[in-house]
């Protein structure tokens, strides 16, 4: 005797779904695309200036504006990529053609990082504990910091997060938007 499938989605290939009845199956190809809600830790605008920074391509200034929503937890290259519905070598491909080597993409994003990080320190508050709410491990809080700006965490409180932007904006910024009037350089 054969019994029924006690499955209602047993006839189906793993993953597909039909489409109920008088509506269209939805366009996966393309990440949606939810609107990013400013962050007080990063420059006012990022996320617009990106997307409307005409010498990057299209996939590439998505992704950075995706990168500005806290929301989305991006940490790293791999998690910006599958955000933004493509292969992690298509951003760097992309990134190296328009901003060029003198910053990388993981860079980009461990700023932003920084930028939060900083912007959450208080007094009561220890790095270890800024670190945990954005999802690293203090010690790569501390090497981040280190890398991208030269100083210790330490140094950076004492600086502010206003003073941080600065940086950012300056050190990073300018070399994705071109506002320095320089070409990529290989």
């Amino acid at each position: 005797m054969i019994s029924p499938p006690l499955s209602l989605f047993s006839g189906r290939a793993p993953g597909s779904r039909a489409p109920l009845p008088g509506h269209s199956t939805p366009d996966v190809a393309r990440p949606a695309r939810r609107p990013v809600v400013p962050s007080p830790a990063l420059p006012p605008g990022l996320a617009t200036a990106l997307r409307q920074a005409a010498h990057l391509p299209p996939r590439l200034r998505e992704a950075l504006a995706l990168a500005c929503d806290e929301r989305r937890g991006i940490r790293t290259v791999e998690r910006l990529a599958s955000v933004a519905g493509c292969d992690r070598r298509t951003l760097w491909t992309h990134w190296k053609a328009a901003v060029g080597a003198e910053l990388r993409l993981q860079d980009f994003v461990h700023w932003l990082l920084l930028l939060r990080a900083a912007h959450r320190k208080h007094d009561e508050l220890a790095w270890a504990d800024v670190a945990d709410e954005i999802g690293i491990h203090p010690h790569t809080l501390s090497r981040l910091a280190r890398q991208l700006t030269g100083c210790s965490l330490r140094d950076l409180a004492a600086g502010g997060h206003a003073e941080l932007v600065r940086r950012f904006e300056r050190d990073a910024l300018a070399l994705v938007l071109r506002t320095d009037g320089a070409a990529p350089q290989e």
